[in-house]
């Protein structure tokens, strides 16, 4: 859950009672293939964590057989062009739904999840860290973009979210890394060189959250605290136990159903691990992540407390696609809530807001220093 600050732990010098600003970041595999990119070292140069990349991996060092059903599948899905790890996870979904047995399967997972770690640590490699530990602390990008994300949408006064932040208000960002490397972590951290916890003299304030105003045509910024975690839903490299491939169900018996040996959200708890942050959070933003239906979990539970909470969600989404498409992309992956109305539909939509890139130069999570 979001940790409750106590007001007591800031100095400040008037006595405005700052108020905790809750925003819960889901990052996908968009990020650590744009990393990778812009990192031009390592021992795979111009590879990176893509599914695509994955499948040639283990292809050409023969790492798997045709004994490992995933992999005939792989094999299948890449005749047919299929490209993202929700395409993977989807196959497991359509293998269980053609009665191979949840053992079978599961023992095939196990598999894969050595064979991803060694893709892993022949991937991201310490050069690799090194470039971008470099590349994020010569460009302040972790400040970029816990600053000034909100620049990215041009107007900001768009967003409800915009009318409740003031001076000395606390921000505070969980983000949900959904990769399995380092590499988010890396680029996040608040080093010496981008973050002083006490810069100035006379208030303790240590932070700036800009903001865009359509009125004045300039930048609002707001002398501010700064919080941050990450936490790694689905495990890390470095166990390669923790790594879950997996599908998401709807309805199982938590006691009986062999199925929940194969769901992400029983393995790792996401109703007792997570669900307080859906609950606690003011703003949600999804990036990198391909609104697949393995991740409905997290979908449904951000389209709840949208409707129920009138809370907001920005999506950052790669490529050209339309505003409109890439919120019924959102709408389509919430599987719980495929049946409800078009006017609950609308209510969500409504406060949903896109932002499309195709050379990660945004504010958020890009590549390139723009303050």
């Amino acid at each position: 859950m979001f940790k409750k600050y106590d007001t007591k732990i800031f100095e400040k010098f008037d006595e405005q009672k700052n108020k905790q600003h809750n925003i819960f970041v889901l990052v996908g595999n968009g990020f650590d293939i744009s990393a990778l990119k812009n990192c031009k070292k390592g021992k795979m140069n111009g590879k990176t964590t893509s599914y695509g990349d994955f499948y040639d991996y283990i292809t050409y060092f023969n790492l798997s057989d045709d004994t490992n059903i995933l992999y005939q599948k792989m094999k299948e899905d890449k005749k047919c062009r299929k490209e993202n790890w929700s395409d993977f996870e989807n196959t497991i979904s359509e293998l269980l739904d053609e009665r191979i047995s949840v053992q079978k399967l599961e023992t095939c997972i196990d598999e894969f999840q050595g064979l991803f770690t060694k893709f892993l640590n022949e991937l991201v490699d310490a050069e690799i860290l090194l470039d971008l530990n470099k590349l994020v602390t010569k460009n302040r990008l972790s400040i970029q973009s816990m600053g000034c994300f909100l620049k990215d949408l041009g107007d900001s006064e768009k967003l409800q979210f915009t009318n409740e932040t003031h001076h000395y208000d606390l921000f505070y960002y969980v983000f949900a890394n959904f990769n399995y490397t380092s590499l988010l972590d890396n680029y996040l951290h608040l080093d010496k060189i981008q973050f002083d916890p006490h810069i100035h003299r006379t208030v303790d304030t240590h932070f700036y959250f800009k903001e865009n105003t359509k009125m004045f045509g300039s930048t609002t910024s707001r002398s501010s605290y700064l919080v941050s975690e990450i936490i790694h839903p689905h495990g890390t490299q470095d166990i390669p136990r923790s790594i879950l491939f997996g599908i998401d169900l709807p309805e199982y018996n938590k006691g009986e159903s062999q199925e929940k040996r194969l769901v992400k959200s029983y393995w790792s708890q996401y109703d007792v691990k997570y669900k307080s942050y859906i609950e606690e959070a003011e703003l949600f933003i999804i990036y990198g992540m391909s609104l697949g239906r393995t991740d409905a979990w997290w979908m449904d539970a951000i389209f709840e407390a949208i409707l129920d909470r009138d809370v907001e969600l920005i999506i950052y989404k790669y490529g050209n696609e339309d505003k409109d498409s890439i919120i019924k992309m959102f709408i389509d992956c919430c599987i719980r809530h495929v049946d409800c109305s078009e006017e609950t539909k609308k209510k969500v939509e409504d406060n949903i807001h896109v932002v499309t890139f195709d050379n990660n130069d945004t504010y958020f999570l890009g590549f390139k220093a723009k303050e």
